[in-house]
């Protein structure tokens, strides 16, 4: 009954898309409906192609936030999974072209490492600028590590580079380190990690801390050979354009990074702030900021779609007014929600004949509840 429930509220959420495209509403109902058949993966498609489509959309804030944390579920869940069937994952074949991007070891001033999670990101997004490659995201790589309980040291070694790349179904691992400090040189350099082992001669970039953004780039050009691509010049120049361009917006930018991942959604808030202040042409940073100005309200009322809409709302105000939505009123009720999930360590599920899938691991959480929907025309 209940995902027959799920079933009208979609086809109305849908109906009113046709109606205000822009308006939050419908997707949020979507996807609380397929957060609510453990299908987090579907979710945060879901909200993250509603949010690149309407970024200033009123709501959009929630619709991010919800993708963040639709996005960590799935990427707990699937890490589980994925450890639990080891054996049967090393034998199935990688997806072509994938490449993932480790945590970069930070050696040099302590103060310093959250650049490992920020200039990992950095190469995510400057390496997804090229067609022909399909990187996994950050938080996926993160997920695993912590589950497989790696530190730093052990992320150095291309073995465990090749583990994870198995476990990720990834064609290909980056692995890279950065020595750097705020006076000295810096000496960038990664390499290529097959799922096989094999592991290529990496690409290099050394500079001052001054030079860190441009030899970013630069390290990625030698990567893109490395991976034996052959760049365009719109690629070339789509990766040059495509970042921060302020060194003191990219370390906040880092610093907001880990303390989202630790859930210290006010402290990352800050971070966030203060690199787009920095660097007001940063768009990463504008939106991490409403998702971690958000996510406190999303994870407090989980279920409730009205609920959650206007506590974001109070929070974060909207980017631009626009035209209210043919949804007016809607209420998703769900015991297993987003919120639930990823406010605990660990996650209870069902698993149902599992199959590759997406990131080779399909999961199914158990859930029942209710879902309202009242719909008007305007």
């Amino acid at each position: 009954m209940a995902a027959g429930r799920c079933d009208s509220a979609v086809v109305v959420a849908n109906a009113g898309q046709r109606l205000a495209p822009g308006e939050a509403l419908g997707p949020m109902v979507i996807g609380g409906c397929q957060q609510k058949a453990g299908r987090f993966d579907l979710a945060f498609a879901t909200y993250t192609a509603f949010a690149n489509q309407y970024p200033r959309a009123r709501r959009v804030a929630a619709v991010r936030a919800l993708a963040q944390l639709a996005l960590r579920t799935q990427a707990t869940q699937t890490a589980k999974l994925a450890l639990a069937r080891e054996s049967t994952l090393t034998a199935s074949a990688p997806e072509p072209s994938t490449v993932a991007v480790l945590p970069l070891t930070i050696a040099g001033d302590s103060t310093l490492q959250p650049l490992s999670r920020g200039l990992a990101e950095l190469m995510v997004s400057d390496l997804a600028m090229v067609r022909s490659l399909r990187l996994l995201e950050r938080v996926q790589i993160g997920a695993l590590l912590d589950e497989m309980k790696l530190g730093q040291s052990g992320r150095a070694d291309p073995s465990t580079a090749a583990r994870v790349g198995r476990l990720l179904r990834a064609e290909r691992m980056v692995q890279g380190v950065a020595a750097i400090t705020q006076n000295g040189a810096v000496r960038m350099s990664a390499t290529v990690v097959r799922g096989d082992g094999n592991v290529r001669s990496g690409a290099q970039a050394n500079g001052t801390f001054k030079q860190l953004l441009d030899l970013e780039k630069q390290l990625v050009f030698g990567l893109a050979t490395e991976l034996g691509i052959q760049l365009t010049e719109a690629e070339r120049q789509r990766i040059l354009r495509q970042g921060p361009k302020n060194l003191a917006a990219f370390l906040a930018y880092s610093n907001g990074l880990e303390a989202l991942d630790r859930s210290d959604y006010r402290t990352a808030a800050g971070a966030f702030s203060a690199a787009q202040r920095a660097d007001p042409t940063f768009q990463a940073a504008a939106q991490q900021k409403q998702v971690a100005e958000a996510a406190p309200a999303v994870a407090a009322t989980p279920g409730d779609v009205v609920a959650v809409a206007q506590a974001v709302e109070q929070i974060v105000p909207p980017p631009e007014s626009a035209a209210e939505g043919a949804l007016k009123q809607v209420t998703v009720d769900v015991s297993a929600t987003i919120g639930d999930a990823v406010g605990q360590n660990s996650i209870s599920s069902t698993l149902s004949n599992p199959t590759p899938e997406s990131q080779g691991i399909s999961s199914v959480v158990q859930a029942t509840g209710i879902i309202r929907i009242i719909f008007r025309r305007p």
